[in-house]
């Protein structure tokens, strides 16, 4: 039995501390991480400095040779990732068949360790998860809409809508900008918020498959008992 009382702190240490696939990487260098970085940064102060200058000659200079930094910045990152992507189908299943046989011994692992806690516990924390994961599945449509079934449309729609009509130089108004962030901002809270979810619902998982773990050990036990009793 677990000398220490079961959180869902603990739970959450517990997950984090399982390694992962390399697969599961975004960026798998150090010159992917740093290249994407400053190509961002370039293109968000080349936008400014044409938008705060605009007729400024100095500025332009400065907005062209930022353009250029960002170009070589992105295509340095992206030729570093070329090696590693899989284009074909069969290559990307099997890649993700390696990845479940990765994870299925840790997440027998977090089984095993919270079958070691008292039944009533589990109970608990089980009913309490999946209250609040019914909670957030009803809540996140009011902020997302749609997006986690739609993935990046709604905001490849919402930036296409706002630039469409745009030409070189960019000539953006200021309530374009403000706008273009506020979208970005509001699809970068509701990912957080999707993230949550998925954490919410491995949560239920993991305590819903440690309770029916106890119910089949327990059975035996139970029918031997009966079996055992005296007439």
């Amino acid at each position: 039995m677990g000398t220490k009382k079961l959180t869902f702190s603990a739970l959450e240490r517990r997950i984090e501390e399982i390694p992962e696939h390399p697969s599961y990487q975004v960026f798998s260098t150090r010159r992917t991480i740093w290249g994407t970085g400053i190509g961002i940064a370039a293109a968000l102060a080349g936008l400014l400095l044409a938008k705060m200058f605009p007729t400024s000659i100095t500025a332009l200079i400065v907005t062209g040779v930022l353009l250029a930094v960002e170009v070589i910045a992105f295509a340095i990152a992206w030729i570093a990732e070329l090696p590693t992507l899989n284009l074909r189908p069969s290559k990307e299943r099997q890649q993700y068949a390696e990845t479940l046989d990765f994870d299925l011994p840790h997440y027998i692992g977090l089984i095993g360790w919270l079958k070691r806690f008292p039944r009533g516990r589990l109970e608990l924390l089980s009913t309490y998860c999946a209250h609040r994961l019914d909670r957030m599945r009803n809540k996140l449509p009011l902020l997302t809409g749609g997006v986690e079934k739609l993935g990046a449309l709604p905001l490849i729609a919402g930036l296409f809508l706002q630039l469409k009509d745009l030409h070189w130089p960019l000539q953006l108004h200021w309530p374009q900008i403000l706008l273009i962030a506020f979208l970005m901002l509001c699809y970068w809270a509701s990912m957080l918020q999707l993230s949550l979810r998925f954490r919410l619902e491995l949560y239920d998982a993991l305590l819903g498959q440690a309770l029916r773990d106890q119910d089949q050990e327990s059975r035996p036990n139970f029918a031997t008992s009966m079996a055992q009793r005296p007439e």
